[in-house]
């Protein structure tokens, strides 16, 4: 709860940023924190079975599985990013991840008290809506390397220097993302680093011209 040391200021999420700060204290002992190690499920307690859930810290990927077994990576959530929890999509920590999580029912009531808040949480709906819906054109009609494109372009963020953009995903997360295989990945992200698109660098890819990589989702 929010009597424990080190609890997050919710202000720090991008959902509640410059939201009144005491109506941000007066949520806090509404949320419970909960750390989970790599590899493990997102699993939250029987009586709070509908979860929105907040990214603290570490990476949590978001999947769904078919019948025969085939998995389908719809997201990839860093530190800040929230999701709403439902039966058919697994959460799984990428790496040892801290979230906070809320029963739907008490965000619900704070969005009555709010209601710049739930015009938020409509926006980053439409957001999951829409990146699920490209992903299913995406496996539907395209080949790896604009599938792989439209990755990068979603998950890149501007770099420390400022100058170019990065990914910091592994070569398994991105095949996982783009609906292909690890290989093929490293084949694209050699191919696209000789044409000096981007750098491969160690735990992170650099985008060098944006311009030619959105090129790529219309080879």
């Amino acid at each position: 709860m929010s009597s424990q040391p080190g609890f997050p200021d919710l202000g720090l999420f991008p959902l509640f940023k410059d939201l009144p700060d005491p109506l941000l204290e007066s949520w806090k002992p509404r949320f419970i924190r909960e750390r989970f190690a790599k590899r493990q499920l997102l699993q939250f307690p029987a009586s709070c079975p509908d979860v929105i859930f907040f990214v603290c810290s570490g990476k949590v990927k978001i999947s769904y599985y078919s019948e025969d077994g085939k998995e389908f990576t719809v997201a990839i959530l860093a530190a800040g990013q929230v999701y709403s929890e439902h039966s058919l999509a697994l959460a799984t920590a990428l790496e040892e991840t801290e979230v906070l999580y809320i029963s739907m029912a008490e965000f619900r009531w704070m969005m009555e008290e709010s209601p710049e808040l739930a015009r938020r949480l409509i926006r980053v709906l439409g957001q999951i809506l829409r990146i699920t819906n490209d992903l299913i054109v995406d496996l539907a009609f395209r080949e790896a390397a604009p599938r792989l494109a439209r990755v990068f372009l979603r998950m890149a963020q501007r770099s420390s220097s400022g100058d170019n953009y990065c990914v910091r995903l592994t070569h398994e997360e991105l095949a996982s993302l783009s609906g292909t295989t690890r290989q093929t990945v490293n084949e694209i992200l050699r191919h696209w680093e000789r044409q000096g698109i981007l750098a491969l660098q160690r735990g992170q890819v650099v985008i060098l011209n944006l311009d030619r990589l959105r090129e790529k989702l219309n080879p």
